[in-house]
């Protein structure tokens, strides 16, 4: 019949299409899928467990800053992690209420992570400056004066898990634990019954994925 060679032309074409559409849409379901499976590509670090003399204070996100007060000195530090380039950067603020300057040697300081405490490398220490960019300290030591507030950021490297520099690495749910040493330039900084030269500020995170929308 006059017709019938369009109808069925026009079948198979509904055919073709909608075997089309059914296998884009099979694809876009799979990619969804491999989305969700796929590690982030970095987040933020969570403070842990407070401590002596540590508070949370809100930053970016709800809690994402640990506060130290030790000594008439207040530390606080947050911070975040990229898979791609394996790198952990920790903003520090520095608060020296004392009317004697105070010294961070970040240098002796060290940033561990995991169960098994793995090290990690001090790429670089920057302050922060009221003018320009970022100064960096080449010794990796900063002075506070007296009733001062600086601005300090801390840039962390950890090797691949094959011990190769460079490879991306995921740290989601890892912990990391930031120790940095501080100095009060009077002879010694009295805390309870004990005195030290040197006061250690001990900070403790989590690798976790983005708290807040970047």
């Amino acid at each position: 019949m006059p017709g019938t060679g369009h109808k069925g032309s026009f079948k198979v074409w509904s055919c073709v299409v909608g075997g089309r559409r059914a296998a884009a849409l099979a694809l876009l379901l799979a990619g969804c899928v491999l989305l969700t499976a796929c590690p982030p590509e970095g987040g933020d670090l969570v403070p842990l467990a407070q401590g002596e003399g540590a508070s949370l204070v809100t930053s970016a996100f709800e809690g994402d800053t640990l506060a130290v007060t030790r000594a008439g000195v207040t530390l606080r530090a947050r911070g975040h992690w990229s898979v791609p380039d394996g790198d952990t950067s920790v903003i520090l603020e520095a608060v020296n209420s004392n009317t004697e300057a105070a010294t961070i040697d970040f240098a002796r300081g060290e940033m561990l992570t995991g169960d098994i405490a793995e090290r990690m490398t001090l790429r670089s220490v920057s302050r922060e400056a009221e003018a320009g960019g970022p100064v960096f300290l080449p010794d990796r030591t900063a002075t506070v004066e007296g009733g001062r507030e600086e601005r300090f950021v801390l840039e962390f490297k950890m090797d691949s898990d094959d011990g190769r520099s460079g490879v991306p690495r995921n740290l989601l749910g890892r912990t990391a634990t930031l120790r940095l040493p501080v100095e009060v330039d009077s002879a010694t900084a009295s805390v309870g019954s004990a005195t030290w030269p040197w006061i250690d500020f001990v900070f403790g995170f989590k690798y976790a994925e983005y708290q807040r929308a970047r």
